[in-house]
């Protein structure tokens, strides 16, 4: 019996350092739902046969950088323990016999990976437990919830037949498939069907050898005409090739001159280029010479900020109008209060009025009242004129004391304006008067004209290489040509006639006409020499066409047996496999009706599995799809066949049978009878129940089981069993 005996998980899922111990028989491990009891199951599976696609669903919740699992199982007096880091899929293996070490594996083992250590682990695995696959381990003894029905594709099921039919330690499909292959060949080309067999090749090639030695006698006058004409053909290449070598050599001297004196054109005109250059560059670097000569006398004023003639322009307008403004306030100040006084001889004027009309009233009564009249009216007039005088004057008075105030205001603002620019202006000129700064700003308007036509100078030279790099490149291009021109002497020489680029071209065009011809007789010699060759094998070696043909007569002899018997032996090992498989799918169903009696208490007795793993029941001597079924009945059936295979797969190793919670669409009959069916199971295989009722730790019987209860943080809540 293979049986698990621990499952340790110090980072897998919700699990963290828990460790579940299993004995042989019925193991009952209960749990609520989300406790983490498919999490272990799935551990299990994993750590064994890895995970393809899901691993990354028991990264741990706590984080971290591990994910590890480790599982331990034991059968014929041996332990192997196998510890998985599901993050690299390294896998570490040990399988012991007691204190005695058998077997030990490090190394990387990943489902979808190849290497030399993956290919040992498997093949140590496959003899553990007779198979390698996790999708066989997950479709036999391994039953997840609602995944009880067999589900794979065309490979699975070709590996669980080769299984079930005992012919995994040899896959004799492979052996038929490769006895047609053969037989193909031997009969046909590779190629397609257009070509003719090989038999019929051997066939056809005897007949050409024959034909062969009939033509013999016709080629011997053949080859003495062939020779001849051959010999001819020779003479007349190697004369052409003399020629042709002398030629080539002579335009080859001819075409390194013109090339020399290309490249020595190329050169000079480059020299002359940068010779060019250079003189540019010197003039205008003599130009800024000059123009930094004429700055010198200038001093600090081509370092002034830009903008800073505005600044002195300010600063002089400031100080001319503040000084006009200040001279109009000095001439406004020194007025006096133009008061216009009355005149005397108009103040007198009413004094003699009334001096007269005293007169008249002493004098002559008669006329003292026009006389006081006259008097009262000049009084009056000269009374009004002085009151108009005095206003006039008040009004001129105000008009001035305004101006003067005004002209204070804007004296103020000028003088902290003349202020704050001159103390900008002192800052880089000391301290000058406006005339003085007057004076820096006209000579400023020349130094920006200099200073500008300095800037151009300077970007112009950007742009131009430096005059140093130019005598480099200058003296570097003299060398090339001296170099060339003394390369042109070379190749001249004394009386080397030197031809024209038409008389070269012509040359040239001679020559390659004379190599055209000489290709085509190479060509046509070399087709008298094949003639000649084929003329002397096919009408001389007259032994060995009779060697071919005997060896051609033999081979067509073993070509005939050999087909019959390949043909004899595909016919016979397919009929034998056919029978043999019929055989396994008998035996199959046979162990499932027997289960699926047991877990219905006997109200279904016959179920069949076709070649394609498709399920029917029988029912009132019919047999139906499963899907006909209700959901508890086919949980039922396919309960059976996986039971079935599993213990058809065990063979004399007896696996154990891992089921999360199958029981969910039975009701308690159901259930009652799958029950003593896993306790008859357990009898001879281990059984690892997981369930989320409780109810299950009460039932009749089940004080004989390991039990294991899971709280609902993943840690195993005190494991229950008899002592």
């Amino acid at each position: 019996m293979l049986w698990i005996t621990s499952v340790q998980l110090p980072a897998f899922g919700r699990f963290g350092g828990e460790e579940f111990t299993f004995r042989r028989g019925m193991n009952l491990v209960c749990g609520k739902n989300e406790a983490g009891k498919s999490t272990l199951l799935a551990a299990i599976a994993g750590t064994i046969f890895g995970f393809r696609r899901e691993k990354d669903r028991f990264v741990p919740w706590g984080g971290g950088e591990r994910c590890e699992a480790r599982v331990s199982f034991a059968y014929d007096d041996r332990e192997m323990t196998i510890v998985r880091d599901f993050l690299t899929d390294r896998v570490q293996a040990v399988e012991r016999s007691g204190d005695r070490l058998l077997w030990r594996f490090e190394g990387k083992v990943s489902p979808a990976g190849r290497s030399s250590e993956r290919e040992e682990y498997l093949a140590k695995i496959e003899e553990v437990w007779g198979f390698a696959e996790g999708d066989i381990f997950r479709n036999s003894v391994f039953v997840g919830q609602r995944d009880l029905k067999i589900e794979g594709d065309g490979a699975l099921t070709t590996r669980i037949k080769q299984l079930l039919s005992g012919f995994s330690e040899m896959d004799y499909d492979a052996v038929v498939d490769g006895l047609e292959k053969e037989l193909y060949e031997l009969t046909r080309r590779p190629g397609g069907r257009a070509k003719d067999r090989e038999l019929e090749e051997v066939r056809a090639r005897m007949a050409e050898l024959a034909e062969a030695w009939r033509s013999t006698s016709r080629t011997m006058e053949e080859v003495g005409r062939v020779e001849a004409e051959l010999a001819e053909l020779r003479g007349f290449i190697d004369a052409s090739r003399a020629d042709l070598e002398k030629g080539e050599k002579y335009l080859q001297r001819v075409k390194k001159y013109h090339e020399a004196t290309v490249r020595e054109a190329a050169l000079r005109k480059e020299f002359d280029r940068i010779q060019a250059e250079r003189e540019k560059v010197e003039a205008l670097e003599s130009q800024r010479r000059t123009i930094e000569a004429r700055l010198a006398p200038l001093g600090n004023l081509t370092e002034l900020p830009d903008g800073f003639d505005r600044t002195i322009e300010a600063y002089c307008a400031a100080s001319e109008r503040l000084e006009q403004l200040e001279e109009e306030m000095a001439g406004l100040t020194a007025e006096s209060d133009d008061v216009r006084k009355v005149p005397l001889g108009l103040l007198l004027s009413p004094i003699l009025a009334w001096g007269a009309a005293v007169a008249a009233w002493f004098l002559v009564p008669a006329t003292a009242y026009v006389v006081t009249g006259i008097a009262l009216a000049a009084t009056l007039a000269v009374v009004v004129y002085a009151a108009r005088l005095n206003s006039a004057g008040n009004a001129n008075a105000s008009r001035r004391q305004g101006r003067i105030d005004g002209l204070a205001v804007e004296i103020d603002r000028l003088r902290s304006e003349a202020a704050r620019h001159g103390g900008a202006v002192a800052e880089h000129l000391g301290d000058i008067d406006p005339a003085s700064a007057r004076g820096i700003l006209e000579e400023m308007e020349g130094v920006e004209e200099i200073v500008a036509e300095r800037d151009q100078v300077a970007s112009a030279l950007k742009v131009l290489s430096p005059s140093d790099d130019l005598k480099a490149q200058g003296a570097e291009l003299a060398r090339e040509l001296a170099v060339v021109r003394e390369t042109m002497e070379s190749v001249v020489g004394k009386g080397f006639p030197v031809m024209s680029h038409e008389e070269f071209t012509a040359a040239e065009a001679k020559m390659q006409r004379l190599a055209g011809e000489l290709k085509e007789k190479d060509r046509a010699a070399l087709v008298k020499e094949q003639e000649l060759a084929v003329l002397r094998t096919g009408g001389l070696d007259l032994e060995a066409i009779a060697e071919e043909g005997e060896e051609l007569k033999s081979r067509e002899q073993r070509l005939v047996r050999r087909t019959g018997a390949l043909r004899l032996a595909v016919e016979l090992l397919r009929e034998t496999l056919d029978e043999y498989r019929a055989t396994y799918l008998a035996r199959l169903s046979s162990e499932i009706n027997g289960k699926l009696y047991n877990l219905t208490a006997g109200r279904y007795r016959e179920a069949r599995l076709d070649d394609n793993f498709n399920l029917t029941i029988g029912a009132d001597g019919e047999l139906r799809p499963a899907e006909a079924y209700s959901c508890g009945v086919q949980d039922q059936a396919y309960l059976a066949s996986r039971l079935a295979l599993g213990g058809i797969l065990s063979r004399g190793r007896k696996l154990p049978f891992l089921l999360d919670d199958p029981l969910v669409n039975f009701d308690d009959e159901r259930k009652t009878a799958v029950l003593a069916t896993l306790n008859l199971i357990a009898s001879g295989h281990q059984v690892i129940l997981f369930v989320h009722d409780e109810r299950y730790l009460r039932l009749k019987g089940a004080d004989l089981w390991h039990r294991i209860r899971i709280d609902m943080k993943g840690k195993p809540d005190g494991q229950l069993h008899l002592l």
